[in-house]
């Protein structure tokens, strides 16, 4: 009896100062059974395996229909350099189309029209990352002045690995931090009586850059990701 209500002065003390960490301990007759519950989220660094490029064809005529024309022309000719480097063509999606004038602002009486852009926009996904740089110098080469790279972002397109490792690492966490509580607690551990992932990896984006100089070969520096999974867990006490 005194031992049990030694714990429970403890667990008050404990609950306090666990309710911000998402930690929750519970003791008594009353409570929705004994034990303690943690989460914890563990981590995994992989080099993504996967590139995403954002690029535009962008062409300015005389007339809206030239322009499209032309706009259409010089996308064909990206299309067909993505194909031929490999990019399977459901990974190419227009992410915008738009024809609109051109105004020169800078005239006497106001705003002038002076052409009509055209412009359409691609998200393309290419699954071999270490031919990213590649893919981007032959879609340059055969776009020319009218393409425009707006951005590269590198991914992990299958963290299955790094997900596994992941949760090694939070159950290892998990059991080492409540552990640590039973002996704060002066308690002891006993089965898990309940566990669910809180939180898993779809697809991991860090925010990398795109180097080029001069003629030399485009090279895209993937770096590491942190792939992370987050768990909660509890067990009984003793």
């Amino acid at each position: 009896m005194f031992r049990r209500a030694l714990v429970a002065s403890a667990a008050v003390v404990a609950v306090t100062m666990l309710a911000s960490c998402g930690e929750t301990v519970n003791i008594g007759a009353n409570a929705v059974g004994e034990g303690i519950t943690v989460r914890a989220t563990g981590t995994a660094d992989v080099v993504p395996d996967a590139v995403r490029l954002a690029l535009s064809v962008s062409i300015v005529a005389q007339t809206p229909e030239e322009a499209a024309a032309q706009v259409a022309t010089n996308a064909d000719k990206v299309r067909s350099a993505l194909l031929d480097s490999g990019v399977d063509e459901v990974d190419i999606a227009t992410q915008g189309y738009s024809v609109a004038p051109e105004y020169d602002y800078s005239r006497e009486g106001g705003p002038v029209i002076t052409g009509h852009r055209a412009t359409q926009s691609f998200d393309v996904l290419i699954r071999d990352a270490e031919s990213a740089g590649a893919v981007i110098d032959k879609v340059v080469a055969a776009g020319g002045t009218s393409v425009s790279v707006n951005g590269t972002t590198p991914i992990v397109d299958d963290a299955t690995d790094a997900a596994v490792a992941a949760r090694e690492d939070a159950v290892k966490k998990a059991r080492a931090k409540a552990e640590e509580y039973a002996k704060l607690l002066g308690v002891s551990l006993g089965d898990v009586v309940a566990f669910s992932e809180v939180d898993a990896p779809i697809n991991v984006a860090p925010v990398m850059r795109t180097e080029a100089a001069g003629d030399a070969a485009t090279k895209i520096d993937l770096g590491t990701s942190e792939v992370t999974v987050s768990v909660e867990v509890r067990w009984s006490i003793d």
